[in-house]
This record gives structure tokens, sequence and C-alpha cells, in this order.
């Protein structure tokens, strides 16, 4: 599970990036090639068939350790993306087998030594969530960035020992001979995997966008997330004693608590509830969907369509970025979510007296008694644990910045979401040229924070940390993908502003005002990215009249940001023609590898004086840094 949910990570990535922006694929054509890749579903009954469901379920773990190793390794866009498919399509061939293949020890001549005895099983559910959680877990402990966006050495290691423990374990497995145990197909309910886990990515496993919306730094929404995972684990075993006859009640309660949490939350208390309670309600009625008992071959079928709603929900979600698609998008979360409450309710048809067969028996983990089991889930919880407690301990305060400053070094970076000019996953690349160049004042655009199409990163909580700096955040597309600014200075006072015309064009844009303490100087920081089609100029234009009237530029203040404009362009004229200066020679900064057009901006008023006016040579973006020292007169107050 922890490899798959990488991979599919990974897979969405460079597709979105590498191949939707780099090389400007059409997106139709990418949401069909993403769809065939789902396809791979269906291939699982013919891996049953001719390896047998139990070690064809191990042969697919195996594979999966070695190409989230060779994803890590990869050191090209084509090379990355080929491993990523293959490993998707793999693990979607995974998840229909995970949901029979209980790995059954039973009481025989056979059984490895020391586990002979009364049959323990391992519920499927149960790995799924003890996947989820682990997978949380390596997030959180990286900050939220993935393993494979990074090429650190602790990565690395992560990787490969992830990926050790993952071979041993299939190879002690591997002796077992139980697939007389294991049912014949997976029950009908079973298509709602695909819905549940689409969700678990898009929203109730996501670091980056519990952050957000709860408003707690990420070692507190690590420990809360992972309390609610070990809830759901403990719900879990408790039903499996029941052999998964889920309460009536509880289903629910379940069930309405699912719905009602897909729906986005009106305050960050409201947030801090549903990230607890979630968990837990999808365990509930997952338990009841996924006990075994099917209906013939259908729950192949339904189960590999039910594996579509992964690609349906996310790229539905965000193609309202890029193209006109008929469902509302907060709709596609609650799309998934009611699959999720039709397949538990499919399931209460059958009598609470009936009696679960053998083989159901053999998933209730009947031999586990409730407190030994409880312990394990506890102490691997308070494991866990210790990731945003270590995050808690080393969570580092903002530096001091220089004292009393004659010069201020700003500089305008549009990150790419993350990726470099090629498309491959580039934030520590970012914060080394950051790091090496040292600006008092960053102000960053498209800055992704929990978008499952970039990694589900919190790419301002990483920078932040990274470069030891305080930090205000403007949301522009949505909550979760906008303007930033990073200060060495205290930042006093933040506000943030959409533009007047955002109903005429698909990609909302925004501008964040920030006041800082410049050693008791006030001076203001106005960020933004206007609207970034090159041939659609008027959707420009009213955005640069509402900063030219909405801002006080009497006051000492610095516009950076990537205006999508050229100097002779009549919306950059029109913000010189107000009063604001800039370098008297352009810097081109667009593209990164030979830029050619300044389409990224520093501009001030005339409380300030230009020492300083260059870009930073590096393709860690598709766009060139650009810095500008700028005087600071005693004068200003």
């Amino acid at each position: 599970m922890v490899h798959g949910l990488q991979l599919l990570r990974g897979a969405l990535a460079s597709f979105s990036v590498s191949l939707g922006q780099v090389r400007d694929i059409d997106a139709g054509l990418l949401v069909g090639a993403i769809f065939l890749v789902f396809l791979s579903g269906f291939a699982a009954p013919l891996i049953k068939r001719a390896f047998g469901a139990r070690r064809g379920l191990l042969i697919l773990t195996a594979a999966l350790a070695f190409l989230r190793v060779a994803e890590q390794l990869s050191g090209t866009v084509d090379a990355r993306l080929a491993v990523e498919v293959v490993g998707v399509a793999v693990w979607l061939c995974f998840l229909p087998l995970a949901v029979i293949a209980s790995f059954d020890r039973l009481r025989s001549d056979s059984s490895p030594v020391g586990l002979s005895g009364d049959t323990a099983s391992a519920s499927p559910l149960f790995a799924i969530l003890l996947g989820l959680m682990l997978d949380t877990a390596i997030k959180a402990a990286f900050g939220t960035l993935d393993p494979g966006f990074s090429t650190g050495l602790p990565a690395l290691l992560t990787t490969l020992g992830v990926g050790g423990i993952t071979l041993t374990l299939v190879l002690w497995l591997w002796r077992d001979r139980t697939d007389d145990q294991i049912p014949d197909n997976p029950p009908v309910s079973a298509f709602c995997l695909g819905a549940a886990l689409a969700l678990h990515t898009l929203i109730f496993q996501n670091l980056a966008h519990h952050s957000v919306l709860i408003g707690w730094n990420l070692p507190a929404v690590s420990a809360w997330l992972l309390a609610a995972n070990t809830l759901a684990l403990l719900v879990t075993l408790k039903l499996s004693q029941r052999g998964y006859e889920t309460p009536r009640w509880l289903t629910l309660l379940a069930a309405v608590a699912l719905i009602a949490c897909a729906a986005p939350p009106p305050d960050s208390v409201v947030a801090a509830v549903i990230a607890l309670i979630v968990p837990a309600a999808s365990a509930v009625l997952l338990a009841s969907a996924l006990a075994p008992g099917g209906a013939g071959g259908r729950g192949w079928f339904a189960t590999g369509l039910g594996l579509l709603a992964i690609p349906l929900i996310l790229v539905g979600w965000y193609a309202h970025y890029e193209i006109e698609v008929p469902v509302p998008q907060p709709l596609f979360p609650l799309i998934g979510a009611a699959l999720v409450v039709v397949a538990a309710a499919s399931r209460l048809r059958r009598p609470a007296t009936d009696a679960a067969s053998e083989v159901e028996r053999g998933f209730a983990l009947k031999s586990i008694r409730s407190q030994p089991a409880a312990a394990g889930v506890l102490a691997l919880a308070l494991l866990l644990g210790l990731f945003p407690l270590y995050q808690q301990v080393a969570w580092k305060s903002p530096a001091p910045a220089v004292d009393n400053p004659t010069q201020l070094r700003l500089t305008t970076y549009n990150i790419h979401q993350g990726f470099d000019l090629d498309g491959l996953p580039s934030l520590e690349r970012i914060a080394d040229v950051l790091e090496s160049h040292q600006p008092d004042v960053i102000a960053l655009q498209e800055v992704p924070r929990g978008w499952v199409v970039n990694g589900s990163v919190d790419a301002l909580s990483w920078l932040t940390q990274r470069l030891e700096m305080h930090s205000a955040w403007g949301p522009a597309a949505d909550d979760f993908w906008g303007n930033a600014v990073l200060s060495r200075f205290p930042i006093v006072a933040v506000e943030h502003r959409p533009m007047p015309n955002n109903s005429a064009i698909r990609f909302n844009r925004a501008y964040l005002l920030v006041t800082l303490d410049v050693q008791g100087r006030l001076i203001r920081v106005v960020a933004t990215h206007l609207h970034h089609i090159q041939r659609e100029r008027q959707h420009r234009m009213p955005q640069v009249v509402e900063l030219i009237e909405e801002v006080d530029w009497t006051r000492p203040t610095i516009l950076l940001g990537d205006l999508n404009a050229q100097r002779h362009h009549a919306e950059l004229r029109m913000l010189l023609e107000s009063g604001l200066q800039t370098s008297s020679i352009p810097v081109p900064t667009y593209p990164s590898n030979r830029a050619r057009r300044q389409i990224d901006h520093v501009l001030w008023t005339d409380h300030f004086a230009l020492s300083e006016f260059k870009t930073i040579p590096t393709t860690a973006s598709d766009h060139l840094p650009l810095t500008a020292v700028l005087s600071v007169p005693d004068g200003i107050e």
C-alpha cells in the first residue's frame, strides 16, 4: 500500500507537470491516457488464475518494492514516468487481490515454526488502513515531501529500507500455501475501494490539506492525523471480532459522517473534527463493504470498475482548472463518499443473525484477543508518533534578521509547483538556490499546499522550515495553491485579496499584501501572479487596475511577482505610469534555460533606490529567480 500510494502521487505529478505543462500535451489526451492506465485493475483475475491469489499478491508486492526503488533512482523524466505508469498498473492489480487474500495461518504440518495453533489471519482492511497510516507517517517524517520527490540520502535510505522490509516479508510469507482458504472472488461491494482511496488521497490522509484548513503547524497536524488513524485501526479490530457484521446504527452514523466530511469545512474547528473522525467512519463502512462473500465472478468486474473512481475523482477535481467540466468541483468528493456509503448499505441486507462462513471467520482475526491486538496497535501508534514528536522538537523558528539593515535583498520566484524545467521534482534545488543568495524577502508563485497532482506537498511549510523564515500565505486558484511571501523580518500584518475578474477566468488569481517590520520601519510588500495566458491580455488589465487603485502606493511599498507581461505591454506600462519604478534595463527571466522575456518583475515606490538587479542562473524551475537590492532610507517610518 505504501509503495502504491507513493507511485500514484508520482505518476499523477508526472502526467500533470511533465506531460501537461512542460510538453503541453492536450488535456483530453492526458485524461484518456490516465484512464487507460487505470483499466489495469481488470487484469487481477488473470493473475489469480495464473499464480493463485496469495502468490500472485506476493509477486505484485515484490514488484511494487522494486518499482518504487527504480522510481527513486530514475534520473530522467521519461524513465521516471515509465516506472510510475508500470507501478500504478501493478498496484491496481494488487488491490483486488488484497481484498481477498488474508494470509490465513492454519494449524498444519506446513505451518512455520511457532505459528501452529489457533487460526490467526491478517485482515485485508486492516492492512489497507495500516498502509494509509504508514504512508502518512513517512510523509510527516519528510515534512510532506514524498521520498520519491527527494534526492537526499535520507529519502534513498528510507526507500531502500521500506523496500527491503517488503521483500523480506514476501520471502517469509512465500513458504505458506493457503490459497485454498482464500475466497474465489472479491465481494461485488468492493467497487467502493477505488472511491475510498481517492478520498483518502485527495483529502482525508492529505497532511498539507489538513494543515491549511486547521491552521496548525505540521507536527501538530501529523500527530492529530496519526491519532485518527490509530482510532480507525482499533475500530477495525473491534469489528473484526464480529466477523465484520457491522451494527446497522454504526453504519448509518458512519455514512452520515462520511458524507458530511466530504463537503468543505466551514471553519478550522470543524476541519480538525473531520480529520479526527473520518478515518474511523471510513473504516466502519469499508469493514462492511469488504467483508468476504460475493456474487460469482462479478466481484472482479465490480472491483476493477470501481478502481476507475480514482482517476474520476482526482482528475475530475483538478481538470476544473484547465477545461470545462460539466460536474461542479465540490461534487467529486461527495460522489466518492456516496459510492462508499452505497457499497456498505448493500451489505446490510444480510440478516444480522447470519453466521459467517468458515472463510469469513478466517478474516475475523478471531485468535487475536482484543487486549493484545489493541496494545499492538497502540504501540505502533506511539512508535509512529515519534515522527511528529521529533518534528516538534526540531521545529525551527525564523532566524534573526540583520540588525539595522540599509539594504533589502528581494527575490521573486515562480517555483513551477516545485518542479524543474523538465518536470522533475526540484523543491530541494529551489531551496538550495534561495539559500545560496540569502534574500531578505521572497515572493513565491505557484506554491502548492496539498495538491495531489503536485505530490501532496506543503511547499510553503517545507520551504519556511528549510530557509528558517517568517511566512505569509495567499491562496489563489483555491485554498491549497497560490502565492506566498517569506521574510527574515517579522510580519506584522497580512491581507489577502482576490482579483476582481476571477469569474471571467478559469484559474483564480489574487494578491497578497504583507507589512514587514524592518527594524522599526514598516515596509509593505505586494505579491501577485497575474493571468498566465499570454494572448489574453484583456484579463490582466482589470488585475493591474485593481493593484493601482486598491493599494496605497503613498506608503513605502514593493511589488513582486510573475506579471506575465513585458515592458512594452500596456499592463506593465500602466504600473510604471502610476509612479512605480523598476530597473531601466530589462532582465529576461523566462524560460530558465534560455531566457528571452522578462515576465517576472520587481517594482517599487520612490522611497527606495536600486543598487542591484539580476537573475540567478538555474533550471530548478521554468522561471529564473529575479533579485533586486534596494536601499532603505533612514527616513522611512
